[in-house]
């Protein structure tokens, strides 16, 4: 690949001292901090834990060994190992249109980071949740409830059992989902956050035919585009592709990802994991298998 999330070069300077001038700074309001986000007190939350069995999307949380499950460790490596480089903790997951799979994942991805380090997954899907499905947690007050005013944004954080990883649900659907977003009182929140957890996963409606994925990018430090083999339009791709400019794209996802390698992939590993007729490996449109994130939104 060609270089990838290159910082921008220093200006040359010119060799001359620059003039000092003082100007008049307006004083900002201080940002309200919510109270209870610290780490010691995140992790007194009363842990909660996803009702069994998984929901068979959730490939990471799948006993027997799946291509899936591997390909979203990989993705959270690379994205670890991105974040070393740059500042990337607040991602958020999104797609072209409805059916393609963010929030499967932004489940599957945020459970493989949370094994090494501590994540807070947020259903930013206000208008129609695809995580509470996933998830199986129903009933929970959250996002939008603290916006109103209820409590501190604490109470509306579950701490999943078992794992580094704490879930803020999408609440009651709002009537106007855009004044949550575009509102100064959700940037302070996201950027307190982002001092609390190591990673901040927001699973945000698709990019047609609503604004919300928008707003939300702009309280991201980059996005990622999930697209599916088979359902996305290439017209659609390319045309949301060349409207994310403001969307800090860092890379695009390949969710139901046909790879002529997997034949080989499954039957080396079905020896040493079991029942090579899983439906897993025998599937893998089945099993939410992505491809490697591709940089610049190139997609192979």
């Amino acid at each position: 690949m060609n270089s990838i999330f290159g910082l921008p070069e220093d200006p040359i300077s010119n060799g001359r001292t620059p003039a000092i001038t003082t100007t008049h700074v307006p004083e900002t309001p201080q940002m309200f901090r919510e109270p209870g986000l610290d780490p010691v007190e995140l992790d007194q939350i009363s842990a909660i834990p996803i009702p069994g069995p998984p929901h068979p999307r959730l490939a990471v949380l799948r006993d027997d060994f799946n291509v899936a499950a591997e390909k979203f460790r990989a993705l959270a490596a690379r994205l670890r190992h991105l974040q070393k480089r740059r500042q990337l903790t607040k991602l958020l997951i999104t797609s072209s249109i409805k059916g393609e799979g963010k929030s499967v994942v932004s489940a599957n991805l945020a459970l493989s980071l949370a094994r090494r380090q501590r994540v807070l997954l947020v259903d930013g899907d206000l208008r129609q949740s695809g995580l509470r499905e996933l998830l199986n947690i129903h009933g929970l007050l959250g996002l939008t409830d603290w916006w109103q005013g209820v409590g501190s944004l604490a109470d509306f954080i579950c701490r999943v059992e078992g794992l580094s990883l704490w879930y803020l649900p999408c609440g009651v659907a709002p009537e106007e989902p855009l004044d949550i977003l575009q509102s100064q009182r959700l940037a302070d929140m996201l950027n307190q956050v982002g001092e609390s957890f190591d990673w901040v996963i927001i699973d945000s409606p698709p990019l047609v035919p609503l604004v919300d994925a928008q707003n939300w990018a702009a309280h991201a430090d980059a996005t990622l585009l999930v697209v599916r083999q088979g359902k996305t339009p290439k017209k659609l791709l390319k045309r949301a592709l060349d409207g994310l400019e403001n969307l800090k794209l860092l890379g695009v996802v390949m969710n139901d990802h046909q790879d002529t390698g997997h034949p080989y992939y499954q039957r080396y590993y079905a020896q040493g994991y079991g029942n090579s007729n899983s439906p897993l490996l025998q599937a893998p449109a089945e099993s939410s298998s992505t491809a490697l994130i591709h940089p610049r939104g190139r997609v192979s």
